[in-house]
């Protein structure tokens, strides 16, 4: 039994989690006790906390020590922990979820994983685009400098939370990674990893875009769904899985 649940938005977070947790659940099947590492878990609340599960261990690491801080204080459960420091051990699974595009060598950041794996360990994990229609909305509002007015909008229209907790977040890393489908198979196959399986995530959503037309559940409906139907090049975020050809 997952402890937190998704409601879908313009990221696609539930049809992220839904992929991840079929995955982990099968794991679960083949091997009782599991461990999983995310890594680049951030402060937990955008794909960590929806993972946790009192049937298998939950490891977060981020380098942003006040996300990491604001976690342990947040989500102190059974079977979850939190680091700033890179955790000694091997995992079953290794999540990897909207972070190799924050990376300036992502392919060492895949080999050090690597070696992190269990036998037969598997790495799941989701990306941006870089050439889909958020990377695009994300560029033009930067561009022409309306960044805090998207963000404004996000915040005016986004709905009242009770809790009043200021939640921490790294805002100063950015995207310096832009895939393609191709250069990220390219990474793929200097890190002697196999793409497994890769789903489309959604056709677009940005702060913008997720403030506005994209905010009906209506429309996030229609944005993820579509997305099954486009090529993956069209796609804004990719969903995937990956093996260790070492393994094989």
């Amino acid at each position: 039994m997952y402890i937190y649940n998704p409601i879908e938005d313009c990221y696609a977070t539930k049809k992220k989690i839904d992929f991840f947790r079929k995955e982990i659940e099968r794991r679960s099947k083949e091997k009782k006790k599991i461990e999983i590492l995310d890594y680049g878990c951030g402060n937990a609340n955008d794909c960590g906390k929806y993972l946790f599960n009192h049937k298998f261990k939950y490891f977060g690491f981020d380098i942003h020590k006040p996300s990491i801080k604001f976690a342990k204080k947040e989500f102190d459960i059974k079977n979850v922990s939190f680091s700033s420091s890179l955790y000694e051990r091997k995992f079953d699974i290794i999540i990897i979820s909207e972070v190799l595009e924050h990376l300036s060598d992502p392919t060492t950041i895949l080999l050090d994983l690597k070696k992190k794996l269990k036998k037969d360990g598997f790495i799941l994990g989701s990306i941006p685009n870089g050439y889909g229609l958020t990377e695009i909305e994300k560029y033009i509002i930067h561009k022409f400098h309306i960044y805090r007015f998207a963000r404004l909008i996000y915040s005016f229209f986004r709905r009242k939370r009770k809790s009043t907790i200021k939640i921490p977040f790294n805002y100063e890393s950015g995207h310096i990674q832009f895939f393609s489908l191709r250069s990220f198979k390219k990474v793929l196959k200097k890190s002697n990893l196999t793409l497994e399986n890769i789903i489309n995530g959604t056709v677009m959503g940005a702060d913008l875009s997720g403030s506005t037309f994209l905010k009906f559940n209506l429309m996030k409906k229609i944005n993820t769904r579509t997305a099954d139907f486009i090529p993956s090049f069209i796609s804004a975020t990719w969903i995937f899985k990956l093996r260790n050809n070492e393994n094989y």
